[in-house]
């Protein structure tokens, strides 16, 4: 009989569910024996379901920014979001938004859009390890 198991996640003095992609992939990096970032600087934003599905947030732009400030490698960022022929909302491009920020400020931070967490954990599984840069 398997326990059941509590995670607690201390975020700061930062709120709101645009972290859910990063904690989900945090909590499988613990879980797991390897180190799925492989050496790289992980960053991202999207919220995240109980299916793992990736949904869409706000200020995609300025998260860009952050991101590369803090030396991120990958930016992990939700699919555009176009309504269904049924829906009415205008569509959300964090997607597009975010890789037109990145080159507009000339990061070498790769934008990876997800639209569930197994393909951020394909894409990092897909990497090779980093290699090391010094002196």
């Amino acid at each position: 009989v398997e326990e059941d198991k509590k995670v607690t996640i201390s975020a700061g003095d930062f709120g709101g569910p645009s972290a859910g992609l990063m904690f989900a992939l945090e909590i499988y990096d613990r879980l797991v024996p390897e180190d799925i970032t492989k050496g790289y600087t992980i960053a991202g934003t999207g919220t995240i379901s109980p299916a793992g599905e990736v949904g869409v947030i706000g200020g995609v732009e300025h998260k860009v920014v952050a991101a590369d400030r803090a030396g991120a490698d990958i930016f992990f960022v939700p699919e555009d979001l176009y309504p269904d022929a049924h829906e009415s909302f205008a569509p959300v491009l964090n997607a597009s938004d975010a890789k037109r920020r990145a080159e507009e400020i000339g990061t070498a931070m790769k934008v990876v859009p997800v639209g569930t967490l197994d393909e951020a954990l394909d894409y990092l599984e897909s990497l090779p390890p980093k290699k090391e840069t010094g002196a």
